[in-house]
């Protein structure tokens, strides 16, 4: 695979993530069961459909006291990705490429890319089995997320792939 299409991949990648971290990624319509009328009346802020974005929600966890959660999911869903991508960007650029030890440490953060799609999908299953009818809609950020991450494992097995040939 030629340099510039791998550079051109991981820059699509980059835009898909960056898009990612800015869209909704997922809708949640609250529903009380058969209560639902009467709790739109008493707290209809409560009852009104909740999109959520990625950085929203990292912000929303730290702010109620849930740091430990909040930091790890900016680990692996904002940190561990960006850094995963510029790495690849450097690998794309540096005609020898990188460093072992900066290879190596590409290799151990690729591994754990896949965390964050797994983590929305965990949370859209559960609120899907809530009582009350509680729907979740995936919206186009998980699906942005999801093509950067699929997007930069397949660049990066290229990259490595064409590396073990040379």
């Amino acid at each position: 695979m030629t340099r510039p299409l791998i550079l051109c991949l991981i820059g699509i990648s980059c835009l898909l993530f960056g898009s990612a971290v800015a869209l909704p990624i997922f809708t949640l319509e609250p529903k009380a069961g058969e209560w639902t009328p009467l709790a739109q009346i008493i707290s209809p802020s409560d009852m009104q459909a909740k999109a959520m974005r990625l950085l929203e929600g990292v912000v929303i966890l730290w702010n109620e006291g849930e740091r430990m959660l909040a930091l790890l999911i900016a680990l692996f869903s904002l940190i561990l990705p960006t850094l995963k991508l510029t790495m690849l960007w450097m690998e794309g650029i540096l005609s020898e490429g990188l460093p072992e030890k900066w290879a190596l440490f590409l290799r151990a953060v690729s591994r754990y890319a896949m965390l964050e799609v797994f983590l929305v999908a965990l949370t859209v299953l559960l609120i899907k089995e809530m009582p009350g009818g509680s729907r979740v809609t995936l919206q186009a950020g998980f699906y942005t997320f999801s093509a950067s991450v699929l997007l930069s494992l397949m660049t990066a097995h290229w990259m490595e792939r064409a590396a073990k040939s040379d």
